[in-house]
């Protein structure tokens, strides 16, 4: 197939997936694509993206190209601050509850609509291991999700979460009560620090 490598550096340079607008920057018509569809190299993740089928890249920088402005929360923020041992099979992400996102099969992603301090406090962008700037609740932020969200998530979860975080040499506690009291949850936060401090 004509310029397969030129193709296969750009989806590689752009860590696996590419929009369709990207393409066109690039001087690619989707209609290019089809031989490379027909040959299951390049597969259509969803309405506008396109993956190289035979990328092997991190899965979480995948799911954030997938939900632009998405924010990584909850399970998988929880994971990646090392506050839980549990590890979901789902990547969790927080988006404008505005906003409405198509997502493919895989990777699996649930969405949460939030707006408000809810959805705006906590954010922080981290690099990932290829270099690719992401964005995610901090430790902080994501105690509190786990808190306002503890009857959902489950309680023995919230907990483990919870107790990670007081175990920490990084810990702000004067930050936390500050997030919880715009979260209005400042009550319940101070119930759970009577019982484990």
């Amino acid at each position: 197939m004509k310029n397969e490598k030129y193709i296969k550096e750009l989806f590689e340079t752009n860590h696996g997936i590419l929009t369709i607008n990207e393409l066109k920057e690039k001087g690619i018509n989707y209609y290019y694509l089809n031989p490379f569809i027909a040959a299951q190299k390049i597969e259509r993740i969803k309405p506008g993206f396109y993956r190289w089928v035979e990328f092997i890249g991190d899965e979480l920088v995948e799911a954030s190209r997938i939900v632009p402005g998405g924010i990584i929360s909850l399970f998988t923020a929880a994971a990646y601050h090392e506050l839980t041992t549990f590890i979901s099979s789902t990547y969790h992400f927080a988006i404008d509850k505005n906003r409405r996102v198509r997502l493919p099969e895989y990777p699996p992603i649930k969405l949460s609509y939030w707006s408000g301090p809810q959805l705006s406090l906590g954010k922080q962008q981290i690099k990932s291991q290829e270099g690719l700037l992401i964005t995610i609740y901090d430790k902080e932020k994501t105690v509190c999700d786990f808190i306002k969200f503890r009857n959902k998530v489950g309680i023995d979860l919230t907990k483990e979460v919870l107790n990670n975080y007081l175990r920490r040499k990084d810990r702000s506690i004067s930050k936390l009560m500050e997030y919880a009291r715009k979260l209005k949850i400042s009550t319940v936060l101070k119930k759970y620090l009577e019982v484990l401090l």
